[in-house]
C-alpha cells in the first residue's frame, strides 16, 4: 500500500512577512516611546528648578558619570533639583553645618561652597533645609580631597510639613558620598546667640493723615 504524503505549502507568505513587519514596528515604537518618556522626565524635573549646575573653578565635569540615585529628586522631596557629576582637580574648602546631637552629622552628604553668614532661616531656604532635619546649631569646614567625585547642583523644593515648603533654590550644594574618606583638615565651630535688631519698616503716611 502507497501512502501519499501531503506536503502543506504555504500559500500566502506576504501575510506572515506582514505580521512579522507589524511586530517589528510596534517593538520600535515601545522603544521609541520608552525613550520619548525618560527625555520627557528628565525636561519635567528640571523645568521647575530655580537654578542650574555652576561651575566650580577647581571641579572637572564628569561628562559620562551616573549620577547617585535618590541625589537627584521631585518637587518636594529635597535633595537636588538638577546635579552634574564632577572630580576635584584640586584640595577644594568646603562647609557644612549639622546637628551636635547626632555626631555622625558631622561628615554628612550634603555641603556648601561657601561658609554660612548672615541668618539661619535665610541659610535654611537658601539650602532647603527643614527645620526636622538639623538644628544647625555646629558648623565645620574642611578640605575636600583632589580626586574625589562629587556631585552639584541646586536645591529642589522641600515639604517641610503640612504647614509650609521651602521653594527650589538656585543656590547650589555639594553632594558627598563618602566624607568621612575623602575630606581632610576639617575645623569644627560652635554655634552661638547672635541677635539682630530687625529692620524697622517706614509707613509713609497718606495725604488724608497729613491734613
Amino acid at each position: 500500500m502507497q501512502h501519499k504524503v501531503h506536503v502543506t505549502s504555504d500559500k500566502h507568505p506576504s501575510i506572515k512577512v506582514f505580521i512579522i513587519a507589524i511586530g517589528a514596528i510596534f517593538l520600535s515604537a515601545c522603544a521609541a516611546t520608552d525613550l520619548t518618556s525618560q527625555k520627557v522626565n528628565k525636561e519635567q524635573i528640571t523645568a521647575h528648578c530655580a537654578g542650574q549646575v555652576e561651575q566650580h573653578n577647581n571641579l572637572t565635569l564628569l561628562t559620562n558619570a551616573q549620577i547617585p540615585k535618590g541625589v537627584v529628586q521631585p518637587i518636594g522631596k529635597g535633595g537636588l533639583c538638577t546635579a552634574q557629576v564632577f572630580i576635584a582637580r584640586e584640595d577644594v574648602t568646603i562647609w557644612r553645618a549639622w546637628n551636635s546631637e547626632y555626631n555622625g552629622s558631622k561628615l554628612g552628604k550634603w555641603w556648601t561652597f561657601n561658609k554660612p553668614l548672615g541668618s539661619i532661616s535665610k541659610y535654611r531656604r537658601e539650602n532647603v533645609i527643614c527645620p526636622s532635619y538639623s538644628p544647625l546649631d555646629m558648623l565645620v569646614s574642611c578640605k575636600l580631597k583632589a580626586g574625589t567625585e562629587v556631585v552639584v547642583g541646586p536645591g529642589q523644593s522641600a515639604q517641610c510639613s503640612e504647614y509650609f515648603t521651602y521653594p527650589a533654590s538656585k543656590t547650589n550644594q555639594i553632594y558627598v558620598a563618602d566624607a568621612k574618606n575623602t575630606v581632610t583638615e576639617c575645623q569644627t565651630y560652635d554655634g552661638r546667640f547672635s541677635w539682630q535688631t530687625e529692620p524697622t519698616q517706614k509707613v509713609q503716611a497718606t495725604d488724608s493723615q497729613l491734613q
